[in-house]
């Protein structure tokens, strides 16, 4: 096989190495974006949790302030009851001071009450605004997902694509030829091959000497960068 076709193998050996190096690499940071998507998802779902816990929380509070009410009410009635059973005037100021302070107390009991059902009212509508929120966050996770999922396994086929793909190319490549290329591909990292236009290399964006430009034309013989000592070949940009 002459060489131009050879060199034209390699060409299209790099560029479906290099294809196969970014679905790798690509390959590679989907598992980590599908679990920081996940981790951001829960933390959401926590900020909820947290949310609901409080609600809960002064429920409870007021379901306590109730029950206090309700049992300060009925000691309440209780002291009205003996106030009318009373011997004395100085039992009777006492049962007083006593109804006095059980209605002070009633009173600053309702007054939180009423406090807390407005801190209730202004939470419960903040959780149901967080739940939608979640609820469409939780759509969008499932979403993105999928799609990196779906993005992931196809990759997988791409890659056996790629692989099936260069080992064609390299068993139409000589030997000699292609343990050059391998050569240089480890060396450089994973490019071996490279266009070179108007005595310069897209390598290393170094100029080459006039005389090799013109041989690289010609295409009679595999050349390398005399900077960079990758295989170059010349690419008609015009």
């Amino acid at each position: 096989m002459r060489l131009k076709e050879q060199l034209a193998l390699l060409i299209e050996l790099q560029k479906t190495e290099s294809t196969a190096g970014t679905i790798t690499s690509r390959k590679k940071e989907l598992p980590a974006l599908i679990a920081e998507l996940e981790a951001k998802f829960k933390e959401h779902q926590a900020g909820v949790e947290t949310v609901r816990e409080q609600l809960e929380e002064l429920r409870k509070s007021r379901r306590d302030k109730d029950n206090q009410l309700r049992l300060g009410q009925e000691t309440l009635k209780r002291a009205r009851e003996r106030l009318l059973d009373v011997k004395t005037n100085k039992e009777y100021q006492s049962v007083l001071k006593e109804i006095e302070t059980l209605e002070a107390k009633n009173s600053k009991m309702e007054d939180h009450i009423i406090s807390l059902l407005d801190e209730l009212d202004l939470l419960e509508k903040a959780v149901k605004i967080k739940e939608e929120e979640l609820q469409a966050q939780n759509r969008r996770y499932e979403e993105e997902k999928a799609a990196m999922t779906e993005e992931l396994s196809a990759l997988v086929g791409e890659l056996e694509v790629c692989a099936r793909k260069s080992g064609e190319i390299k068993k139409r490549i000589s030997a000699d030829i292609l343990r050059k290329y391998e050569q240089i591909k480890n060396a450089a990292r994973g490019v071996a091959v490279v266009s070179c236009w108007k005595e310069i290399c897209s390598g290393c964006h170094m100029s080459i000497p006039p005389q090799l430009y013109n041989e690289l034309q010609k295409s009679v013989a595999l050349v390398t960068c005399p900077n960079c000592s990758r295989i170059i070949y010349w690419e008609n940009k015009k």
